[in-house]
């Protein structure tokens, strides 16, 4: 039996519903700070903000545009805690893994940055009870219930919205030379990709099928390659600045060259591998048609 594609609007309004559900479900547990509870919440934010940002260029509802812009702010709170986080959690595994037992280094990448994320921490569930958050979780409830689109179909509609998202990254690609801003811009073109994709599947995995999901696929390998290469140098980043600070206070350098030098490498190995990422997403799209 053939599969009867729904209307634009009807998986349009789905996709945005199910992403704004999403936002309400993980705020609880990120507010409490469960494990990983700030991550999952954050992911759903940049989830959300990803699929309003793709849906806008089919609608002139200015909610949309109104949600993901009070949507901004809150991401940049959880993603100065996340950050943090990863930091501590980085900085704690690369330790174990080469086998560093130095307390005052201990204290400093881990202890410290733990520390920092408390403090963060707190400061989203500050952020969380102010008028900008009430009004933010309002239009989040109510995301996509006014939203209007043309009555095309949704296969071709988001087809083509998929194929715009992937000449976005393709374009990304194209102006990138290496630098951390380009590269960051990469990535964000293929989390959009990413996201919408997994959106579209998730609504209905029969509209785009096999094509689609391969597509999805690919943007995810390039958004974690580089999402891995950027937490890396954050760490190296963190592992120079503090090797200045124990310097200054007469301790031992040694495990943060040690540190730095181990997080480089593997900043650099994740990297290695973009290229052939890349390739895929490219054959995946013109798969897509």
């Amino acid at each position: 039996m053939s599969h009867v594609s729904p209307s634009a609007e009807t998986l349009a309004r789905r996709i945005v519903q199910s992403a704004s559900a999403d936002v309400e479900a993980s705020e609880a547990a990120a507010l409490r700070d469960e494990p990983d509870g700030l991550h999952e919440h954050r992911t759903r934010v940049r989830r959300l903000r990803s699929v309003l940002a793709s849906i806008e260029r089919l609608s002139d509802d200015p909610a949309l545009a109104g949600t993901r812009a009070a949507l901004a702010p809150w991401g940049r709170v959880l993603g100065e805690a996340r950050d943090a986080e990863v930091r501590a959690d980085r900085a704690e595994a690369v330790m174990a893994e080469l086998g560093i037992v130095d307390a005052d280094a201990r204290r400093r990448l881990v202890g410290d940055e733990r520390a920092e994320y408390r403090h963060l921490h707190a400061r989203a569930v500050d952020a969380h009870e102010t008028p900008a958050g009430q009004t933010r979780r309002q239009l989040v409830r109510e995301a996509g219930l006014t939203l209007h689109l043309d009555d095309d179909s949704a296969r071709k509609t988001f087809r083509r919205l998929l194929r715009r998202d992937a000449r976005r990254l393709a374009r990304a690609v194209r102006r990138s030379d290496g630098s951390l801003d380009r590269l960051h811009d990469v990535r964000k073109a293929a989390r959009r990709l990413r996201y919408l994709s997994e959106a579209v599947n998730a609504a209905d995995a029969s509209l785009l099928g096999g094509d689609n999901r391969r597509l999805g696929r690919a943007a995810k390998r390039v958004h974690k390659l580089l999402g891995e290469h950027r937490d890396d140098l954050l760490l190296v980043e963190r592992a120079v600045e503090t090797h200045r600070r124990a310097f200054t206070a007469q301790e031992a350098t040694a495990p943060y060259d040690e540190i730095a030098r181990h997080a480089q490498s593997r900043a650099d190995a994740h990297l290695a591998h973009l290229p052939k990422a890349l390739k895929r997403a490219r054959k995946a799209t013109k798969r897509l048609g």
